[in-house]
């Protein structure tokens, strides 16, 4: 096989080999001295389906689902001793008194409860 040739497959080989690597991981079990293979659920790196039904609760901002509302007026039937604010979702965990030019302007968003907000971490916006 000349170098040419063999340039030319190297990409394809190393691409076969690293999509094998998972296949032929092995472990040993303690003290039995072989080698046996690993077991699907051992390779697999997700979470338990408890805990991606949690993360997913809590996904955008902190905020639980149940606390998010598409509407002020829903917003205000959930909480009817606090204020309804708006907030961005964000990692900056502001939210938007209803006099702000931000308030329900934002792309990704939802109205909560003032309380809800303060207790889930978040503060009011400097805007």
């Amino acid at each position: 096989m000349t170098v040419t040739k063999f340039a030319k497959l190297l990409p394809a080989v190393g691409l076969a080999c690293a999509m094998a690597l998972p296949a032929m991981a092995q472990t040993a079990p303690a003290n039995s001295g072989t080698m046996a293979p690993m077991s699907p659920n051992t390779m697999s790196h997700s979470a338990s389906p408890m805990a991606k039904a949690a993360k997913e609760k809590t996904k955008a901002g902190g905020l639980p689902a149940d606390q998010k509302f598409s509407t002020a007026s829903a917003a205000a039937a959930h909480c009817p001793n606090s204020t309804v604010e708006w907030t961005a979702l964000s990692h900056s965990k502001s939210y938007h008194a209803s006099s702000s030019k931000l308030y329900g302007k934002t792309k990704h968003g939802a109205y909560a409860c003032k309380s809800d907000l303060d207790a889930a971490g978040f503060h009011q916006a400097k805007n």
